[in-house]
C-alpha cells in the first residue's frame, strides 16, 4: 500500500509540474492576446482623454517636455565620439592619457546619479532638472576653450554631474508618468527613441566642423603642437652636416610655412548648449506654475519589491539588474566614445567617416527602438532582453571578426547589428525592472544608473592603454568580453522569471482547491 501511495505522490507531482508549466505557458498566451485588445482600446480612448480630460493633457505635455531633454542628451553623447580627437588637439594630449576626460565625465555621472537619486523625493524634481540642465549647457559650451589638461578634465567632471542627475529625473519620471501599464511601455520605447533620433542627426551637424587630416611627419607623439625637428632635420642632413647655423636656418624656414589647423568643433558645442538651454524652458514654466494635475512634484513613493519569491533572492536579483547595467553601459559609452577613433587608428579611414559610421550606429538604434516599441505591444520584456542581448553579443563577434581582417564591409555591417541591439535592450530591461521586480522610481533610477556610470568610470582607461600600448583591434575584444556578461545576467533574470512565474500559478492553483473545501 506504502508503495502505491508513494507512487501516486509521485505520478500526482509530475502531473502537477506539468499542469503548472502548461499554465505558465497559457498565461503567457493570454497575457499577449490581453495586451492586444488593450492596445487597441487605448489607441482609440486616447484621442477622446485628450479632447476632455485635463489630466491626460497634462501627462501628454510633460511626456513631450521629458522626450526633448532626453533628445538633447542623446545628442550631446553622440558628438563626444567624433570630437574626441579634436579635443585631444586642442588640449595638446594624447589617446591614453586623453581617456582621463571620459573617466572625468564617468566619476561626475556616478556622482550625479547619487545626487538625483538622493535629492529626488526632497525637492521639486523640476526645479532640479533647470538647475542642472542650466550648468549642463554652460559646461558644454566651455569644453572646447579648454586647453589646459587639468581645466578639460574639472569641466568634464562638473558636466558628468550634471549629466547624471538630468539622466535619473528624467528617466524616474518618464516611468512615472503612465505607470506598468502597456500605454506606459510603448511611451518609454517612444521616449528612448530620441535618443536614437538625435544620436543620428547630431554627428552630421558636426562632421563641417572638424580638422581636417593632420600631416604625420610633422606631430610628435599625438600632440598637435608639438613639431618634429628630426623628421625636418633628417631630411636635410646630407646638406647641413656640419653647419649648425645653416640648419637653424633651414628648421625655421620649414616651420614658418606650416599652418597649424585651428578647431572650429566650439561652434556645433555651442549649439548643443543652446538647445540644451532651450529644454529647460518648459520647466521653468511647470514649476512657476505649478499644475494641479501634478501631484508628483516633489513627492516619490516608497519602492516594494513586487512577487512572493524570498526576500534575499530579490535582492539578489536586484544586483544582477545592477551588473547587467555596469558592463552594457560600459560598452554603449566605450562603444561610442571611441568608434572614431578605432576607425581612424586601426582601420585608417578618415574622422569624416568615423563621425557618418557613429550617425549608422544611431540609425541603427533608432531602428531597434521602432521595432522594440512595437514588438512590446506582443511580447513580455524578458524576450525582448534575450533577442536584444543575443544580437549584441553576435554583432561584436562580427565586429571583431571584421576588425581582425580589415573587412570594411563586415564593419558597417556589425555596426548596424550592434544598434539595432541596443535600441530595444534598455527599454526591455526597465520595463522588466518595473513589472517583474521592483517600480522603477527616484532612488531604483539613481541606483541602475549609479551601477552603469561605474562601469564606465574605468573602462576609458582600460581602454585606452590597451588601444595605445597594445593595438586598437582591443576595443572590439574588450566590448565583446563584456556583452558576453550581460548575456549572463540575463539568464539569471530568466531563471528568476520562470521561478516567480511558478510560485504565482501554484497560488493560483491553491485558491480554487481551497475554496472548494
Amino acid at each position: 500500500m506504502t508503495k502505491e501511495r508513494n507512487g501516486s505522490n509521485i505520478n500526482c507531482s509530475h502531473e502537477h509540474e506539468t499542469i503548472s508549466q502548461h499554465d505558465i505557458d497559457k498565461e503567457d498566451i493570454e497575457e499577449e492576446i490581453h495586451s492586444k485588445i488593450v492596445h487597441i482600446h487605448e489607441q482609440q480612448s486616447l484621442i477622446s482623454e485628450l479632447r476632455h480630460d485635463e489630466v491626460i493633457r497634462f501627462k501628454v505635455t510633460l511626456s513631450m517636455c521629458v522626450t526633448f531633454v532626453y533628445v538633447m542628451l542623446g545628442w550631446c553623447k553622440s558628438q563626444t565620439g567624433p570630437a574626441f580627437l579634436d579635443i585631444l588637439y586642442i588640449s595638446g594630449t594624447d589617446l591614453e592619457k586623453g581617456s582621463a576626460f571620459m573617466t572625468s565625465y564617468s566619476a561626475g555621472c556616478a556622482i550625479g546619479s547619487v545626487v538625483g537619486g538622493s535629492f529626488y523625493s526632497k525637492v521639486n524634481r523640476y526645479l532640479l532638472l533647470v538647475v542642472a540642465l542650466t550648468i549642463y549647457s554652460l559646461t558644454r559650451a566651455l569644453i572646447p576653450w579648454c586647453i589646459l589638461y587639468e581645466l578639460m578634465i574639472t569641466v568634464n567632471l562638473i558636466h558628468g554631474v550634471c549629466a547624471g542627475v538630468i539622466t535619473v529625473v528624467v528617466v524616474a519620471v518618464a516611468v512615472s508618468i503612465w505607470g506598468a501599464t502597456p500605454r506606459g511601455r510603448v511611451f518609454l520605447n517612444i521616449f528612448l527613441v530620441s535618443d536614437g533620433g538625435a544620436g543620428l542627426i547630431a554627428p552630421m551637424v558636426l562632421t563641417p566642423f572638424l580638422l581636417p587630416p593632420r600631416t604625420s611627419d610633422i606631430i610628435l607623439g599625438n600632440d598637435p603642437r608639438n613639431f618634429s625637428i628630426i623628421n625636418v632635420a633628417t631630411r636635410n642632413t646630407s646638406t647641413i652636416e656640419g653647419n649648425i647655423s645653416a640648419a637653424y636656418s633651414i628648421l625655421q624656414a620649414n616651420i614658418s610655412h606650416i599652418e597649424i589647423p585651428a578647431s572650429s568643433v566650439y561652434i556645433a558645442y555651442s549649439i548643443s548648449a543652446g538647445l540644451v538651454f532651450l529644454s529647460t524652458l518648459p520647466f521653468i514654466v511647470i514649476f512657476a506654475k505649478p499644475s494641479k494635475n501634478d501631484s508628483k512634484g516633489s513627492v516619490d513613493k516608497e519602492s516594494n519589491f513586487l512577487g512572493k519569491l524570498p526576500l534575499r533572492v530579490k535582492r539578489l536579483q536586484l544586483v544582477n539588474v545592477g551588473i547587467f547595467s555596469t558592463f552594457y553601459m560600459a560598452v554603449f559609452f566605450i562603444f561610442t566614445g571611441y568608434l572614431p577613433a578605432f576607425c581612424v587608428e586601426h582601420l585608417r579611414w578618415t574622422k569624416t567617416s568615423g563621425a557618418w559610421l557613429m550617425s549608422v550606429v544611431y540609425f541603427a538604434m533608432l531602428c531597434g527602438r521602432l521595432f522594440g516599441a512595437f514588438l512590446s505591444n506582443f511580447f513580455k520584456p524578458m524576450k525582448m532582453l534575450l533577442l536584444s542581448t543575443i544580437l549584441h553579443v553576435m554583432g561584436l563577434v562580427g565586429l571583431s571578426v571584421s576588425g581582425v581582417f580589415l573587412a570594411d564591409v563586415g564593419i558597417w555591417i556589425s555596426v548596424c547589428g550592434v544598434g539595432i541591439a541596443w535600441g530595444f535592450t534598455w527599454p526591455s530591461l526597465l520595463n522588466w525592472t518595473n513589472e517583474n521586480l521592483i517600480p522603477v522610481r527616484g532612488k531604483v533610477t539613481a541606483f541602475i544608473w549609479l551601477m552603469g556610470f561605474a562601469g564606465t568610470l574605468l573602462s576609458p582607461l582600460l581602454f585606452g592603454y590597451m588601444m595605445e600600448k597594445v593595438s586598437p583591434i582591443w576595443f572590439c575584444f574588450l566590448n565583446l568580453g563584456k556583452a558576453c556578461i550581460t548575456f549572463l545576467n540575463v539568464i539569471f533574470m530568466f531563471v528568476y522569471t520562470r521561478s516567480a512565474r511558478k510560485i504565482s500559478s501554484k497560488d493560483k492553483q491553491r485558491k480554487p482547491s481551497n475554496s472548494e473545501t
